[in-house]
């Protein structure tokens, strides 16, 4: 979900959520028109673009799916069995609920859309709630002093929404919940402030999406490890044999660290740009966060042992600190179309 491309907003509802504020609660009773104003459809469409591509955002679970609950609502949205624009309504008002009790929870509006992905067609839709957080800008206008002489002077314009360029706070996109998914949403949720702010920093995630990381440290690791090795297999026969050491030294030096940056892990790689695309998608097709710490007592185990499968269940495993010692030879011979293995070991018994 996080590399969903060619995103096409389908269907689009703002609310205004302003607690403490002249507009207080303002509910749309329509849907946004969308048809004429590609300009809208781009501002949207660039949020979404930006807050999944956010390595802040995480994949996250609803704790409990339950009707009368943000999870049932966003659920009743994207099967069909709740109208957007009622479900959008009554999200807005438990929002606004939420916002009312905490007077340093800043207004904003709750934005939220239908959309697809073009590269997912598997997908008939996605729901994404955003909160977007007004400010004040400087606008330039022209006047004239009392001698009639020009002059450019600025004014301040309240209640300006955040411009592509900026970062969006809080917002969740909500995959399809039936069946469930592995995750049930990618989530950002990034509050600057300090520890006593935290009645803030939770109002998002925990009090209106009532939600959890889906994934913890260790399946984290596990997955990158996975992903890894998954993608080193797949592109091993096009590396000469420099590259194919050094990348899968990468990956144990990253294994071994407190944490990876999968971004910057992949643009240190000496490799063609060709084969970065590929190690991507392969690990982003199992892990979708992109930033997080390593557990490093199972990382431990994981590379304890290098693991070998070949044809007709053919299992080898050695050591890795023994590596070098027993496994000598590895080679793909392209014009034999097979791996060449040489083992050197003093020992070679049958077991039961």
């Amino acid at each position: 979900m996080r590399y969903a491309a060619d995103i096409q907003l389908q269907q689009l509802v703002v609310h205004i959520l302003d607690p403490w504020g002249p507009h207080k609660l303002v509910r749309s009773e329509t849907i946004c028109p969308l048809a004429d104003n590609p300009h809208l459809v781009e501002y949207f469409t660039s949020h979404i673009e930006n807050s999944l591509g956010d390595q802040a955002t995480k994949a996250a679970k609803f704790k409990e799916i339950a009707t009368e609950t943000t999870a049932g609502m966003c659920q009743g949205v994207l099967d069909g069995s709740r109208d957007l624009v009622e479900g959008s309504r009554q999200l807005a008002e438990r929002l606004y609920n939420i916002m009312a009790r905490n007077r340093v929870i800043k207004a904003g509006d709750l934005a939220v859309c239908l959309f697809r992905a073009g590269n997912r067609p598997e997908i008939p839709r996605y729901l994404a709630l955003l909160k977007l957080d007004p400010s004040a800008v400087l606008r330039h206008v022209t006047e004239r002093d009392a001698q009639g002489n020009l002059f450019v002077n600025f004014e301040v314009q309240q209640d300006v929404l955040p411009t592509t360029r900026e970062r969006l706070q809080k917002c969740a996109f909500v995959q399809p919940l039936d069946p469930r998914p592995d995750y049930d949403m990618m989530l950002l949720d990034w509050q600057v402030g300090r520890r006593e702010e935290r009645a803030v920093a939770k109002f998002f995630a925990e009090d209106f999406l009532n939600c959890e990381m889906a994934l913890d440290a260790r399946q984290r690791t596990r997955l990158w490890y996975v992903g890894a090795l998954s993608a080193y297999n797949a592109i091993r026969p096009q590396l000469d044999p420099d590259e194919e050491d050094a990348l899968r030294q990468s990956i144990d030096t990253v294994v071994r660290a407190k944490s990876v940056d999968v971004d910057q892990w992949l643009s240190g790689l000496r490799l063609a740009e060709e084969h970065k695309a590929k190690i991507d998608q392969i690990v982003s097709e199992r892990l979708p966060d992109r930033a997080f710490d390593i557990d490093r007592d199972y990382a431990r185990r994981l590379v304890e042992k290098r693991r070998f499968r070949g044809d007709f269940d053919l299992r080898v495993d050695v050591r890795a600190d023994r590596y070098e010692q027993v496994i000598k030879k590895a080679e793909w011979c392209q014009e034999l179309g097979y791996y060449e293995i040489v083992i050197h070991t003093k020992r070679w018994r049958e077991v039961a």
